[in-house]
């Protein structure tokens, strides 16, 4: 036997675990609900909150190779990389944790790869004070009030980048309480924080050859945490993480029931250069697929571009992918299949064009 056979052996095995423990339903006198009020404080809300049974840090944006036009499509690559804690219902230290990294540049194929490892012996944790999550030797950190994100796999290539922030996190919902469906406890507790200034180092795969390359950008963080999954009867979600030609962002979604409608608990945030954050609700904005994609891979069809309109903010946008292939299909982690890709953004009234990201999940079942 070669030691690939034992990994994938391990990874199985402790995917069978988490989905034997998190079937059970979460311990309410245990893990905390989300609930509004929460009083928010930075760099500690950068940080882990075992108190509550679900978290992740998420972080999306594109690079160009330093001194190249930001949005030079011909050299632009696009990259994800996502940490996930999940805690093990009736033990408090028992938690895992689950990492994505994808990468996808112009003429390449989408590639992504994936990792899991339970918070023991230093394998993986987050701290609670800062910005510190790791995964083996993928990691984001904060530094001087910077965030270092570091990630590399054979399969993907890899990141090492320093993202300093020229804006405050926002807060999402109300005050940073999130509604997610009709029940009371279906919520977290959400931020994001776009126009991180992205600068530092692509690296190549070892079969590409090469050194590194020298790149910067603009990345996205987006993060939540509360104590459970979608209601019963939900299926997934459309979210949107926009950076909008003029400088401002947007975050909508659209949480889907089994008939693929969005719920009225769908929402969002409008996000204007300069100015504090304005919460949309469900019926502030409009989302219109204009085409489908379909995996070969997975045989579920995604919508594949769209209209978005938001007319308190006098937004008409057009949303194109960039890679139609960017399905994510983790049988070794988290098991959900899902499309995450970046997209372009022209913003009607404003010229010239942006990006941003897209996350589709639920469309595999």
């Amino acid at each position: 036997m070669n030691p690939s056979f034992f990994q994938r052996t391990a990874s199985a095995l402790l995917v069978i675990l988490f989905l034997t423990v998190f079937a059970h339903a979460q311990e309410p006198a245990q893990y905390k609900a989300p609930e509004p009020g929460y009083e928010w404080s930075f760099p500690r809300d950068h940080g882990n909150h075992p108190a509550y049974a679900m978290e992740w840090w998420y972080y999306v944006g594109r690079l160009v190779p330093k001194g190249t036009s930001f949005d030079n499509e011909e050299h632009m690559r696009s990259v994800q990389l996502t940490f996930f804690r999940n805690a093990l219902p009736g033990y408090q230290s028992g938690q895992f944790y689950f990492a994505h990294l994808t990468s996808a540049g112009a003429g390449q194929p989408f590639r992504f790869a994936e990792r899991i490892a339970r918070g023991t012996l230093g394998e993986a944790g987050a701290d609670t004070s800062h910005m510190h999550v790791w995964l083996h030797d993928w990691r984001a950190s904060e530094i001087a009030g910077n965030q270092l994100i570091e990630a590399y796999d054979d399969s993907v290539g890899g990141i090492r980048l320093l993202l300093t922030p020229t804006w405050e996190p926002r807060l999402n919902g109300r005050d940073g309480f999130s509604k997610k469906g009709p029940a009371g406890t279906e919520a977290s507790l959400y931020y994001s924080q776009p126009y991180l200034k992205a600068e530092g180092f692509y690296l190549p795969r070892e079969n590409e050859g090469g050194s590194p390359v020298e790149v910067e950008g603009w990345f996205w963080l987006d993060r939540e945490f509360g104590n459970q999954e979608l209601g019963e009867g939900l299926v997934g979600w459309d979210w949107f993480g926009l950076m909008l030609p003029g400088g401002d962002a947007l975050m909508i979604y659209m949480i889907r029931r089994g008939d693929d409608q969005p719920i009225e608990q769908s929402g969002g945030t409008w996000m204007p250069k300069g100015e504090k954050e304005v919460p949309l609700a469900f019926d502030d904005y409009t989302v219109e697929a204009t085409g489908t994609w379909t995996s070969e891979e997975s045989g579920a069809t995604y919508p594949s571009g769209w209209r978005i309109t938001v007319p308190r903010a006098d937004l008409e946008l057009t949303v194109t992918p960039l890679h139609k292939d960017s399905e994510l299909r983790t049988d070794r982690s988290t098991r959900v299949t899902y499309w995450e890709g970046a997209v372009r953004i022209e913003r009607n009234g404003t010229p010239g064009r942006s990006y941003g990201f897209v996350e589709l999940v639920g469309y595999d079942r």
